[in-house]
């Protein structure tokens, strides 16, 4: 890992490396391996013995990992993109974000985010680009990238599953494989993601389990705007921050140090805070019994959050991901669906796992008092404090029947200096990764039960991705798992 002494010569002016010298390596241990159905899949793993670690927490341990690679060999390169985020800020010119976290770019930028910097305009407008103008982007999706290259924008890249930069390429249909950002980034974060996206082999299912996009691309996304601020504070500048806490004053307020990077403080605090689901992990694995058991009663696992991108979006045919959740949100103030789910009731025999981005949440509050109604199980995930105070009141955590997520708060991490509160929350990321943690969960509990692997779903991206998930739809049908 490059030393904070490294990092802080460059901040000071020293040589510029050059862009992309950085050669990605290639993740260790993939390969193609040939499966029972003739779809290729990740490299097989030998199968753990029985008293072994559970699935979910050596999935979080290889997640971990991954984001250790990332910081010892990127660090350079995120810092680099922090500087020229904050200076394209202080020009006047507009930061465009289109980066991967999860099954969409906004999972955890969303109205009201609290202690997100309004540094980036999520999404892009090709009508307002100019040049000087910066673009933070993995996802192309129609995004006219060539465009965005002529028009003078500053590109920071990264691959992502959905694209011909991650590797793996060769597997991807050719309408995505062909979109590439690499030659036209002026800047290059590597993660090692591949196409598959997620990195655990259940045996006898060829598509892997456990995605990992939207712990990276959160974890990197923090950790540049984390030093973007911080830059912008060493000139007495700052920016507007989201959310409804409180701002900040100065007594007996602990300010971030500016002459430090930050986000190795942001990084090391997420590690700590993903270390410590381990110590919740009973509360998952009851709240996958609770899952398992609708659904072999034949009822339903909903995922619900208030915004349609957040975490319904992550639990819903989602590649890596079970067919098994399905997502809600608010929709106007009802409840709205994602695909595979109509006229919602909600039942006795079903259970909603409630994402949070904050314990009171009044939308939250009010849908659910609305499965509370239907006698639905409510397990909830998410901060239960703003701030690391447990507000007065209803809270979801308080009322929930299982509940999962003291490690992490609402707020922003870093106080920093001109800036109205605090900046830098971790709980999108520890919310991502709790919910994939239950997900493994539920996935062993259904193995230990029955015997059978439930319905795990490729990217549709790939080759034989809807193919194959076609006849997880149904087996699904036939199973309800």
């Amino acid at each position: 890992m490059h030393s904070r002494i490294n990092t802080l010569m460059k901040e000071r002016g020293m040589n510029r490396r050059e862009l992309l010298a950085l050669i990605p390596i290639s993740l260790a241990g993939y390969v193609h391996a040939a499966t029972e159905s003739g779809c290729p899949g990740m490299c097989r793993e030998n199968v753990p013995p029985v008293g072994a670690e559970p699935l979910s927490a050596r999935y979080i341990g290889k997640v971990c990992d991954m984001l250790r690679w990332i910081r010892g060999t990127q660090s350079e390169n995120l810092l680099e993109a922090a500087h020229v985020i904050a200076r394209t800020y202080r020009n006047g010119s507009v930061c465009w974000a289109q980066w991967d976290m999860g099954h969409s770019t906004t999972m955890d930028v969303f109205p009201g985010r609290d202690g997100e910097p309004e540094i980036f305009t999520q999404g892009y407008d090709r009508t307002r680009w100019k040049q000087g103008d910066l673009l933070l982007v993995n996802i192309c999706g129609d995004l006219p990238i060539e465009e965005a290259d002529q028009k003078g924008l500053f590109i920071i890249g990264g691959p992502a599953p959905w694209g011909g930069d991650a590797k793996g390429s060769e597997d991807l249909i050719d309408s995505i494989g062909k979109v590439k950002v690499r030659p036209y980034a002026d800047l290059w974060i590597e993660t090692n993601i591949t196409t598959l996206g997620a990195v655990m082999n259940v045996p006898g299912m060829p598509a892997p389990f456990g995605p990992v996009s939207g712990a990276l691309g959160m974890v990197t996304y923090w950790m540049m705007l984390a030093d973007a601020c911080r830059v912008l504070a060493r000139e007495g500048l700052s920016a507007p921050v989201k959310g409804d806490t409180p701002e900040l004053m100065d007594q007996n307020i602990p300010w971030a140090c500016l002459d430090a990077p930050l986000m190795d403080d942001y990084f090391d605090e997420v590690i700590r805070q993903i270390g410590l689901i381990g110590a919740e992990l009973g509360a998952l694995r009851e709240m996958a019994r609770t899952a398992v058991d609708s659904v072999l009663a034949g009822g339903k696992v909903f995922v619900y959050s208030r915004y349609a991108m957040g975490l319904s979006a992550e639990a819903s045919y989602r590649r890596g991901g079970m067919l098994l959740t399905r997502g809600l949100y608010d929709e106007k103030g009802e409840i709205g669906a994602h695909f595979g789910v109509s006229d919602f009731t909600g039942t006795k025999n079903d259970t909603v796992i409630m994402g949070l981005a904050k314990p009171d949440d009044e939308v939250d509050l009010r849908h659910f008092d609305t499965f509370r109604k239907r006698g639905m199980k409510i397990a909830a995930i998410g901060p239960s404090t703003r701030n690391l105070a447990v507000p007065e009141g209803r809270t979801i955590p308080k009322e929930a029947d299982l509940y999962s997520g003291n490690m992490c708060d609402t707020t922003g991490m870093f106080a920093v200096k001109g800036f109205p509160r605090k900046i830098c929350p971790t709980s999108g990321v520890l919310l991502n990764q709790m919910f994939w943690a239950f997900s493994m969960e539920v996935a062993s509990e259904i193995i230990r039960r029955t015997g059978d692997v439930p319905a795990i779903l490729f990217s549709g991206a790939l080759k034989w991705g809807m193919e194959h998930n076609r006849r997880m739809e149904q087996l699904y049908a036939r199973r309800g798992y």
